[in-house]
C-alpha cells in the first residue's frame, strides 16, 4: 500500500558470478577494503570527530504557551550553548543562517524552541503542512531524542517554518526509520521578517526512557535549509550520514530530573461505516458497519503491549500499480501503521527484498492483494537493558478460501559490544486445515567498528513446511566499509530450493547470489567554477550473479552508475549495464508474449535528469533503451510536479516501455495523477489516480482525514476500480471515527 510513482519491473536481473570468479572478485574488494582502513580518510579528520557537545534541560514551573513567540520569562535562561555547522554543503564550516535553541522542562512537558534566523525569507522554502511531509523538499527544524543514550535509537520530530509536523521511530543504529509512528506532541511556528520561530512540547509520556532520577539523553538539533540546499547540525555527523542514522554522534542533553516515562494506557476505539457495491463479482449494494478497538499498555519504562480487536485498515492508501516484466513475484511495502510501529525491532539480518525477508508483515491479513478479516491480535515490542524484544500473535477469519489462520512471531535481539548486536527469530503459521502450518528460525548477527564505518554481518535461517524437506534453508554474509569518499560491499547469499516461509518474502528460491559493489564520491569545492554548480560526483561499479541448483550461471550483470547532483539539488544520472540471463523454460510476458528458452545477452543504458523539486514547477525526465530477449525494449519517464502553495500539490507521472522480441511486441502505459490539499496542519484531502493498459483498469483513490484530536482522526475514503474490458465498476465508500484517550493525558493549546 506504498504511495508514488507506478512502476514498471522489467526483467533486470538479480545477478552474481561462479564461485571462483566471485572469490577473485571479493578478493579484490578485500584488497581495496584493507587499503581503505589502513590510509583512513582521503581528506584528513573528518567533521564529527570533535569532542561532545553538551545541553541543559532547564526546570520551570511556569506555564508555557505554544505560540511561536517565546515571551515567557523562562525562556530567557534556558539557551543551549553551541552554534550550527554545515554538513552540506562546506562540511565543518560555520552554517551561513545561525539557529539558536532553548530547552526547558516540567512535570509533564519537554519544551524546545528554535530561533531559525534568515536574512532572506524569500530563500524559506515551504512547500507542504500535511502530517509527515516530505523532508526533502522544505525548509524545516528537527529535534533527534535518544533517550537511552545508547547510540541506536531515538524518536524523530520536526517541523516547518508553518507548523507541519512529521515524527518517526529510529532503531538499529538508524538503519530502521519508522516514519509512520505517530506520537502525541504540539509544535506552533511563526514566520517573521529576521526567518521563523518555532515552539515544540513533547510529553513524557509519549516517550519510553528509564526511571532513573537523573536523565541523560543523546541529542540533535538540525535544520534544514532546501532554498540554499544546506545542512547544518548542532553536534556534526560526517556527511554521510542522514540525521536519522547519525544517532551516535548526537550530543547530549543533561539536567532533566524526577520526570516519568510514557507507562501509560492509550485506549482508540474505532466505529467505521460504508456502502459497497460490486460489479465485477455481480454482487448487489452492501451496507457494511463495524467497530472494533485498539489498546496501549507501557509495561515497563521500555516495553509496549499492543492489543487490537477487529482490526481495520480501510482508511489505508491504495498500492501503486507495477506491470511486472521480471520472472518474478512482485514487491509491495507495507502501510499499515498497526504493523508498521517498532518494526525494527523485527528485522532479520542483511536480508534485502530483492533476495528475500524472512518476515514480511503484509503476509498477514492480505490475500493476493485482498483483504483479510482479522479478528484480533497482540503486539508486545521493546527494549529492557541491552535486549530488544518483539512478539507477535495475529488471527484472522476464514474468507473464501482463506481458511482462518493464526500468526506468531517472536524475535530477540541482544546489544554486544559498542554498536553490535546478535538475535534470533521465530515464526509460525498455522490454520485449522491439516498439514497447513509453515514455521522458520534463524539466526542473525551484526558487528560494527570505527563508530558503523565498517560492518560485518551474518545469518541463517530455515523453514519447515509439510511435503518441503531438505534444501528448506538460507544463510548469508555480507561486509560494508564506508567513508565520505569510498563505498564498498561485498555479499553472498545461498537460498534453498525449498525455502519457505510463508510469512516471508522470497523472489528466487535455489538460488546462489553474489554480489559486489564500489563506489567513489567526489565532492566539489563551492569556490571553484565548476564546483559553484556540481555538488558531488558518483562513479561506481556493481556486480552481480546468481546460481541455479546445479552450478550453472543463471544470471550475471556488471553495472556502471554514474550521477551527478548540482548545487540547487536537481541530479543527472547515468547507468550502462551488461547483462547476461539464461532462461530455463519460457517466461511469459503481458499481452501474451513469449520468450522462448535459451541463453541471452544484454546491454542497456539509461539516462534521467530530475530537476530542483523544491521548486513551484519540478519534474524529471528519464530514457532507457537496450537488448531484451533477443529483442529490445525503449522506455520513457515523464513526471511533473506542480506546487501552487504549501497547501495544494499536484503531479503526474506517465512511463511507456514498448517491447520487442521475435515472439511478438507490445507497448505498456502506466499513468498516475496525484493531486493533495492541505487545509491546515490537521485536515487533508488527496486522491490519487492510476490507469494501467496491461489490465485496462483506472482505479481511484480518494481520501479525506481530520486530526480532530491528538491521535484521533476522521476519514472519509472513496475508491474506485473501472474494469474497461469487463465493463465492471467496483465502488466503495467508507467513513471511520476514531477516538482515543489516554491516562493522565495533558493537553495543549490548540488541542483543548
Amino acid at each position: 500500500m506504498d504511495s508514488g510513482i507506478m512502476k514498471i519491473n522489467r526483467a533486470s536481473p538479480q545477478p552474481g558470478r561462479t564461485p571462483a570468479t566471485w572469490t577473485r572478485c571479493a578478493g579484490t574488494l578485500l584488497c581495496a577494503l584493507l587499503v581503505v582502513l589502513c590510509t583512513g580518510p582521503l581528506q584528513g579528520q573528518e567533521a564529527g570527530s570533535s569532542g561532545l557537545r553538551i545541553a541543559t534541560a532547564t526546570p520551570t514551573t511556569e506555564k508555557i504557551t505554544l505560540d511561536g513567540v517565546l515571551d515567557e520569562p523562562a525562556w530567557q535562561t534556558a539557551k543551549v550553548d553551541g552554534e550550527f555547522f554545515q554538513q552540506d554543503p562546506r562540511e565543518g564550516e560555520m552554517a551561513t543562517q545561525q539557529t539558536e535553541v532553548w530547552v526547558l522542562y516540567d512535570r509533564d512537558f519537554l519544551y524546545v524552541a528554535a530561533i531559525c534566523h534568515d536574512s532572506d525569507t524569500k530563500k524559506i522554502v515551504t512547500n507542504d503542512i500535511s502530517r509527515d511531509f516530505a523532508t526533502q523538499n522544505e525548509d524545516y527544524f528537527a529535534v533527534v531524542l535518544d533517550t537511552f543514550n545508547d547510540d541506536r535509537n531515538g524518536y524523530y520530530l520536526a517541523t516547518t517554518a508553518v507548523g507541519g509536523q512529521k515524527d518517526s521511530q529510529i532503531s538499529n543504529e538508524g538503519r530502521a526509520n519508522n516514519v509512520n509512528w505517530d506520537g502525541v506532541w504540539y509544535v506552533e511556528s511563526r514566520p517573521h521578517s529576521g526567518g521563523y520561530t518555532v515552539e515544540m512540547a513533547i510529553p513524557f509520556k509519549t516517550l519510553r526512557f528509564s526511571r532513573d532520577r537523573q536523565q541523560v539523553w543523546g541529542v540533535h538539533f538540525y535544520r534544514r535549509m532546501r532554498g540554499r540546499n544546506e545542512s547544518t547540525y548542532w553536534s556534526l555527523p560526517p556527511r554521510r550520514y542522514s540525521l536519522t542514522r547519525a544517532v551516535e554522534y548526537a550530543g547530549e542533553l543533561r539536567g532533566i530530573e524526577n520526570v516519568e516515562p510514557g507507562r501509560n494506557l492509550q485506549v482508540k476505539p474505532y466505529v467505521a461505516g460504508g456502502v459497497t457495491k460490486l460489479h465485477s463479482r455481480d454482487e448487489g449494494t452492501e451496507h457494511e458497519f463495524d467497530g472494533g478497538v485498539d489498546v496501549k499498555y507501557g509495561v515497563t519504562s521500555g516495553l509496549v503491549l499492543d492489543l487490537t480487536a477487529n482490526t481495520d485498515f480501510s482508511h489505508v492508501e491504495a498500492d501503486t500499480q507495477q506491470v511486472n516484466l521480471t520472472r518474478f513475484p512482485l514487491f509491495f511495502p507495507e502501510k499499515r501503521e498497526f504493523f508498521l510501529e517498532n518494526v525494527g525491532i523485527f528485522q532479520f539480518g542483511a536480508l534485502e527484498r530483492n533476495e528475500a525477508l524472512l518476515f514480511h508483515s503484509r503476509t498477514i491479513g492480505l490475500e493476493g492483494g485482498e483483504p483479510v478479516p482479522i479478528l484480533g491480535g497482540a503486539r508486545l515490542s521493546g527494549r529492557a537493558g541491552n535486549t530488544s524484544l518483539g512478539l507477535l500473535n495475529m488471527q484472522t477469519r476464514s474468507e473464501g478460501s482463506s481458511p482462518a489462520t493464526n500468526f506468531s512471531v517472536a524475535r530477540v535481539s541482544q546489544n554486544i559490544l559498542e554498536n553490535s548486536n546478535v538475535g534470533a527469530l521465530f515464526m509460525n503459521k498455522q490454520s485449522g486445515l491439516p498439514d497447513d502450518s509453515n514455521r522458520a528460525f534463524g539466526v542473525d548477527g551484526n558487528l560494527l567498528f570505527f563508530r558503523t564505518d565498517l560492518r560485518l554481518s551474518a545469518l541463517a535461517a530455515k523453514t519447515d513446511t509439510p511435503g518441503l524437506e531438505n534444501d528448506d534453508w538460507i544463510g548469508k554474509i555480507e561486509g560494508e566499509y564506508q567513508n565520505n569518499q569510498v563505498q564498498v560491499l561485498s555479499s553472498y547469499v545461498d537460498i534453498g530450493e525449498n525455502f519457505n516461509p510463508e510469512m516471508g518474502f522470497v523472489r528466487r528460491r535455489g538460488r546462489r547470489i553474489a554480489r559486489n559493489e564500489f563506489g567513489l564520491i567526489f565532492r566539489q569545492s563551492p569556490d571553484t567554477g565548476f564546483g559553484s554548480w556540481v555538488r558531488d560526483i558518483f562513479p561506481g561499479v556493481e556486480s552481480e550473479q546468481v546460481f541455479l541448483s546445479d552450478g550453472r550461471t543463471e544470471t550475471k550483470t556488471l553495472a556502471f552508475p554514474f550521477t551527478v547532483e548540482f548545487q540547487d539539488g536537481s541530479a543527472f544520472s547515468m547507468t550502462f549495464n551488461q547483462q547476461f540471463e539464461r532462461l530455463t523454460e519460457p517466461f511469459e510476458l503481458p499481452f501474451g508474449v513469449e520468450a522462448p528458452t535459451g541463453d541471452y545477452r544484454f546491454n542497456e543504458t539509461n539516462l534521467s535528469f530530475a530537476s530542483d523539486q523544491s521548486d513551484p514547477i519540478a519534474g524529471t525526465v528519464a530514457y532507457g533503451r537496450g537488448d531484451f530477449f533477443g529483442g529490445t525494449t525503449r522506455s520513457v519517464l515523464l513526471a511533473a510536479r506542480l506546487r501552487k502553495s504549501y497547501r495544494f500539490s499536484g503531479s503526474v507521472d506517465y512511463e511507456r516501455v514498448r517491447i520487442e522480441i521475435p515472439d511478438g511486441a507490445f507497448t505498456t502505459h502506466l499513468v498516475g495523477l496525484r493531486m493533495d490539499y492541505s487545509f491546515n496542519p490537521r485536515m487533508f484531502l488527496n486522491s490519487f489516480i492510476q490507469y494501467n493498459n496491461e489490465t485496462n483498469s483506472i482505479s481511484s483513490n480518494i481520501r479525506f482525514r481530520l486530526i480532530h484530536r491528538p491521535l484521533s482522526d476522521i476519514y472519509v475514503v472513496y475508491n474506485d476500480i473501472r474494469d474497461r474490458r469487463q465493463r465492471a465498476n467496483d465502488r466503495s465508500l467508507t467513513v471511520k471515527y476514531t477516538h482515543c484517550t489516554r491516562s493522565g493525558q495533558v493537553g495543549q493549546e490548540g488541542w483543548n
